[in-house]
């Protein structure tokens, strides 16, 4: 009996001394500590932060209002609170940065007018179905003739003016989004990224004379005033299409020929519009970006930097409350949930990694711009950044880089395949200027820093973008808690890896 009593003794010891040994390709961390990462955040813990950040109180997250500081200081303090340092050259969770803001008062005013012999006939559109008041946009009021002028661009040096042989002094002008570039080249896509600005588009037609713009893309935008006497609204497809009735111009085709012939398209549409805007302009603002580090164990690895970033701001009050549930509290929740799983876990990591959510991602990608300008050391160290923006919903994962640094993905699919087991894409094209452009991961990828843009694919119903919609009724929490599963099991390994340095140019 005491021979058995003995065997069994010997036998715990040794199971026990198994189970604590590191597992392989972990570094020094055990199976314990794994699982306890595994396992860090619940679903419960998911709802309550997302409650947190799209609460009234926070104003929607406009960067400059105090919404903002809100969230940002209740981050901060989470962060804090798990045991994250602030990164030592910043000396603080906050790296602060002006930036000037707007604040929408009201709902704003549109009308269609149209001449009919002696009789003007008013048409009145809708805030929210037919247009949107814009942070662009300066406060007053407006009533002019619309003229229609493409992408309101006047590139010289591209023989490309869409200003060229039209008078727009005094009057209102209908402008499309983007370029009418549609190419791929890198080069060119690079000479057309400036005049692709909203605030150049503005700035050009008040050069040219015109004192509003309708921007023919029907979205909010928070973005600050650019000329306190020049007014802007964002319209639905179907109010421009009202204004160009008549002309004996369609608005598709005349979409579809400004890019297939890069030739400007621009008219007058006979008819006059009157708009109303009522904004208040802060040119002093300032915000800031929130950032903490895990920092590495080993004395030289702990020089390479692994980001894990997400926009925390969103558009605040225009004039109703934009939540910002999927764009971006969720890309927000689940760095943060990374960061919580790894620290309380006591993981160790060769490597520090970097949390790092963002100021002023929707008015201009300012703050990972400002954070990347401002880098205290080599850019060669920052390994790579992974770009969390509006990961909240579907049943599958999808991790896109561009081919130099493809070497990366393979950590995703075999973290995914050891510990979460959902359909995964990984792709990797040819490195393009402004990968996915209006996200923070461009501003490191057009640096030529490894970027990989991670989310969650496969939603059944339509995705809310820019509305007061965007709220709990369209996150799915389960696909947000695997997300931080793979996320920190993949950053465990990475953090521990021999090598990380991916392919060149």
């Amino acid at each position: 009996m005491k021979h058995r009593f003995s065997l069994l003794l010997i036998s715990l010891f040794f199971a026990a001394t198994l189970h604590a040994q590191p597992v392989a390709g972990y570094g020094q961390n055990d199976k314990d500590a794994l699982i306890k990462a595994l396992h860090g955040i619940s679903e419960a813990t998911i709802t309550d932060w997302m409650h947190t950040l799209i609460a009234p109180e926070m104003r929607g997250r406009l960067a400059g209002d105090i919404g903002y500081d809100r969230s940002a200081q209740w981050a901060a303090e989470e962060l804090q609170g798990w045991g994250l340092k602030p990164l030592a050259p910043i000396g603080s969770y906050f790296q602060e940065f002006l930036q000037p803001y707007t604040l929408v008062k009201d709902q704003g005013h549109l009308q269609l007018k149209t001449r009919i012999g002696r009789q003007t006939i008013s048409k009145p559109f809708e805030f929210a179905t037919d247009y949107w008041p814009s942070g662009l946009s300066g406060s007053g009021e407006l009533e002019a003739e619309v003229v229609y002028v493409g992408h309101g661009i006047s590139a010289y040096e591209m023989g490309y003016d869409e200003y060229a042989g039209i008078d727009v002094r005094g009057k209102i002008v209908i402008v499309e989004l983007g370029s009418p570039y549609t190419g791929t080249s890198p080069d060119t896509l690079e000479m057309w990224y400036p005049y692709a600005q909203t605030d150049y588009k503005i700035e050009n037609a008040a050069k040219h004379g015109a004192k509003g713009m309708l921007m023919a893309y029907m979205a909010a935008n928070p973005r600050p005033t650019v000329l306190p006497g020049f007014l802007y609204l964002s319209v639905a497809d179907h109010v421009v299409e009202e204004f160009l009735a008549g002309t004996g111009k369609e608005l598709k085709t005349v979409r579809e020929q400004i890019k297939s012939e890069m030739k400007p398209q621009s008219f007058s549409t006979g008819k006059q519009a009157f708009m109303a805007v009522n904004t208040e302009f802060f040119p002093d603002g300032k915000t800031s970006n929130v950032v903490a580090v895990i920092e590495g164990s080993d004395p030289v690895l702990k020089n390479e930097y692994m980001i894990i970033g997400a926009h925390l701001d969103h558009l605040g009050m225009m004039p109703v409350l934009f939540p910002g549930a999927l764009d971006n509290a969720s890309g927000s929740v689940i760095a943060m949930g990374v960061a919580k799983s790894l620290a309380e876990a006591g993981i160790e990591l060769k490597r520090t990694m970097i949390i790092l959510l963002f100021g002023a991602e929707e008015v201009g990608l300012a703050g990972s711009s400002w954070f990347v300008e401002n880098w205290p050391y080599d850019r060669e160290q920052i390994k790579f950044m992974i770009n969390l923006d509006m990961v909240g919903r579907g049943n599958s994962f999808f991790a896109a880089t561009s081919e130099p640094w493809k070497e990366l993905l393979p950590f995703f699919e075999r973290n995914n395949e050891r510990w979460v087991h959902r359909p995964i894409l990984t792709r990797s094209g040819p490195w393009t200027f402004s990968f996915r452009p209006r996200t923070d991961g461009a501003v490191f990828s057009n640096e030529k820093i490894p970027a990989i843009h991670f989310g969650a694919r496969g939603a059944t119903t339509r995705t809310l973008y820019h509305v007061p919609e965007d709220d709990m009724r369209q996150i799915e929490v389960e696909i947000m808690r695997d997300v931080i599963k793979l996320l920190t099991m993949s950053i465990i390994e990475m953090g521990n890896a021999k090598s990380l340095e991916t392919g060149g140019f």
